[in-house]
């Protein structure tokens, strides 16, 4: 069986050749994979003359028309490619049409058998970005050593309680899909906590922030609170690396100004805490 990939690249001068490699598309027997670069992405947007957000827009078109294929693998003949052309299949065309030719697809690269997921990697590392994997497996650390201080300062401290690590759906508050949150509690008035990892992108982080606000404002209206009396907290941890520059200023401003929620760093979590003990918070939802 044959496995096939294309890299994808950004051409920030459409008359020249020197393209920026920013992801892979790879096939084989089990279905389709894609990995895009954020760095290479980064740098991109900085390169071309067009609004930078159509890089944002082709990669979600990507992903969703990839994970639409997927879903129908073994009931179509849908292929991503034409084989027997250099250029990519008629939606990749589009797309790139619709870029005004700023992304392109090579022409698909054929490897004998499939590629698990390690053989994945090791592509993506050799083609596009290898310092993308360390960055990763740098990001998990910080961000285990963040949960782990939660859990122990906070939620093994009132998991008796109040509700902890639960998930809002559209059943309980019908203007969002899904949202979790640490911990949550009422006694007069609520308290709750919402832990958020700042090695995200601002705004993948923006969109969550906007979420909780939805949430405490659904909530209080719900229960007939002022918002003013709630005690709502965002635990997350300052940025510390040079790259995060638009993650660090978002989140000073955050800090500067408290609005429905007060944002503390992981090592305050127990503040959240001691304010439940001291309410005698409890639990209020039925679905636990």
């Amino acid at each position: 069986m044959k496995s096939f990939y294309s890299l994808i690249k950004i051409a920030p001068n459409t008359l020249s050749d020197d393209n920026l490699t920013i992801g892979i598309i790879l096939s084989d027997a089990n279905g389709f994979r894609f990995k895009f670069s954020k760095e290479k992405k980064q740098i991109s947007k900085s390169l071309v003359s067009v609004d930078s957000s159509i890089i944002d827009f082709l990669e979600l078109e990507i992903e969703k028309k990839i994970n639409e294929t997927n879903l129908n693998f073994k009931k179509t003949t849908l292929e991503l490619f034409d084989f027997n052309q250099n250029l990519s299949s008629s939606y990749f065309d589009y797309l790139s049409k619709y870029s005004n030719g700023i992304l392109k697809f090579s022409k698909p690269n054929y490897i004998a058998g499939d590629i698990d997921d390690s053989q994945f990697i090791e592509l993506y590392k050799l083609f596009v970005d290898s310092t993308d994997i360390s960055l990763q497996k740098k990001i998990k650390t910080i961000d285990k050593v963040f949960y782990d201080r939660i859990n122990t300062n906070l939620i093994e401290r009132i998991k008796d309680r109040v509700h902890i690590n639960f998930k809002f759906d559209s059943n309980l508050i019908p203007t969002i899909t899904t949202f979790d949150i640490d911990c949550i509690g009422l006694n007069g008035a609520f308290v709750g906590a919402k832990s958020l990892p700042f090695t995200q992108s601002k705004d993948v982080l923006q969109k969550t922030i906007q979420t909780y606000i939805s949430v405490i404002a659904h909530l209080s209206k719900e229960k007939n609170k002022n918002l003013s009396d709630n005690n709502f907290f965002l635990i997350a941890d300052s940025p510390t690396s040079s790259k995060n520059a638009a993650e660090l200023k978002f989140w000073n401003q955050l800090y500067r100004n408290e609005s429905l929620f007060k944002l503390i760093p992981s090592e305050e979590s127990e503040m959240v805490a001691e304010i439940i003990e001291k309410r005698e918070a409890h639990r209020f939802l039925d679905t636990v």
